[in-house]
């Protein structure tokens, strides 16, 4: 049998090959993470005919002949460039923009671990964040102070994930309390005091009555008669242990200083559910320093004496059963000028019970968590891993890899460390397969495959005439 008939037919066997991985590329051209396959050749084996002879005295040397014994796959290398970016806008959907793969598994133990480009993941029943296959997608699982864990494990977010209540401790006060205000004693007429203590006293703040569903309750309203003595009425919440809400009422009212300089005295009111009002005073709502509580001006309208806080004091009577609590009213940022007044709480600590609204994930791969009482904490964050040699990988399917002899070790890390990638959330990364070029090589790899059919057509031929040679 002729030498060219087997050699052809190598290269048929292998132009088949090619021709397989490119079918393969085009049809895995929409594939989300897909990395197309390159498939090359080399010769095989030579059969020596004559060697090679060494230059001798009057005569050169001679080159050696060898007949080829065809051909055979070199490699099918699966090349890892990025592919396209497909913006999703659906915040599980992830891709890594650089180095790295995700890490997912379906052991129990995430031992048992696979590796995959294409991010379309989604949330389960429980919160787990899963492969369409149901895989877990592994990363770094935080406690419920926000910690990350050092162990690598399956990532969940749970919609019944809460935000524990944080009492009040610190209300700071700031803006402006007009200097233009009237003093209360020069008033025509002075009012007896600053808040009557019973309905029947003359005050700048009345004490009513009133019935709310059949409850009698408490009010204070302004004395419409020396409105001009109130530089401003502002009101606040604050939040007791267990996060229930309670709303205090301050007024500033300007008054006579011996000293000559301006003074506004400090009036607090706690006000319940149902609208009774409450004066501060030593029974229900006390104050640590006293309740006549003044804040003094010099003529630049800055504070001038110690009074710049006050500690106000709710009963647990008033709380619910979240008990007795006490927080600081800082007035250290108030100023006093020719302006209208504006003083309000712009700062106040503590929060409600939270749960679980939303969430988003960074380029670092932190999960971040919003929660319905307007505080954020970090849930978890992806992890990626790496290979000295990803090309090296093990195809399994389902757009994963595994670790072989030749991949290397994996690098765990976080995004954006280590050589790795960063995250981009609402993304995918599509296939890295180019059209124009598998076309290109389908035409190549055709003409490839009928050059080598021709070849042992008319080998068959030759051999034909061989045969016919004894009649």
């Amino acid at each position: 049998m002729m030498r060219s008939m087997f050699s052809a037919v190598s290269g048929l066997r292998s132009h088949q090959l090619r021709m397989d991985a490119i079918g393969n590329n085009i049809a895995n051209v929409n594939t989300v993470g897909y990395k197309g396959t390159r498939v090359t050749f080399q010769e095989v084996f030579s059969q020596t005919i004559s060697g090679a002879g060494s230059p001798q005295e009057g005569r050169g040397g001679t080159n050696p002949q060898q007949v080829g014994l065809g051909m055979t796959i070199a490699s099918m290398d699966t090349i890892h460039t990025r592919g396209a970016i497909e913006t999703t806008d659906v915040n599980t959907d992830l891709m890594i923009d650089g180095n790295g793969f995700f890490m997912v598994s379906g052991d129990p133990n995430f031992l048992e671990r696979s590796y995959t480009r294409a991010g379309m993941f989604t949330e389960d029943a429980v919160g787990n964040l899963v492969t369409p296959d149901g895989l877990k997608v592994l990363g770094y699982q935080a406690d419920h102070n926000g910690v990350l864990g050092t162990n690598i494990e399956g990532l969940k977010i749970p919609k019944d994930e809460a935000y524990p209540a944080e009492v009040t401790k610190n209300v700071r006060m700031s803006g402006n309390l007009n200097s233009e205000t009237k003093i209360m004693d020069e008033l025509d007429p002075a009012p007896g005091a600053r808040v009557a203590e019973n309905a029947d006293d003359d005050a700048v703040y009345l004490m009513r009555k009133r019935e709310v569903n059949g409850e009698p309750i408490t009010y204070y309203e302004l004395n419409s008669e020396y409105k001009d003595a109130v530089a401003r009425e502002t009101t606040f919440e604050v939040y007791d242990p267990l996060g229930g809400i309670h709303e205090i009422k301050q007024v500033f009212i300007k008054i006579e200083d011996p000293a000559g300089n301006s003074q506004f005295a400090v009036e607090t009111f706690y006000i319940e559910p149902n609208g009774n009002m409450i004066h501060a005073g030593p029974e229900d709502v006390s104050i640590e320093n006293g309740n006549d509580v003044t804040l003094g001006f010099n003529t630049a309208g800055e504070l001038t004496d110690d009074t710049r806080a006050m500690r106000l004091s709710i009963p647990d009577r008033l709380t619910n059963g979240a008990g007795e609590f006490e927080f600081e009213i800082n007035y250290s940022n108030l100023t006093m000028f020719a302006n209208s007044s504006s003083v309000s709480a712009r700062e106040v600590d503590g929060y409600k019970q939270g749960t679980l609204v939303d969430f988003t994930i960074a380029n670092t791969g932190e999960i971040t968590g919003y929660f319905d009482n307007g505080q954020m904490r970090v849930l978890g964050q992806v992890a990626l891993a790496n290979f000295s040699n990803p090309a090296g990988l093990e195809k399994t399917g389902s757009n994963l890899y595994r670790a072989s002899n030749n991949s290397g070790r994996a690098v765990v890390g976080t995004p954006g460390k280590d050589g790795l990638g960063v995250i981009r959330a609402g993304s995918l990364e599509m296939s890295n397969v180019d059209l124009s070029r598998e076309f290109s090589n389908m035409i190549t790899t055709q003409r490839g495959f009928q050059a080598n059919s021709r070849v042992i057509t008319t080998s068959d031929e030759m051999i034909q005439e061989v045969v016919n040679m004894k009649r």
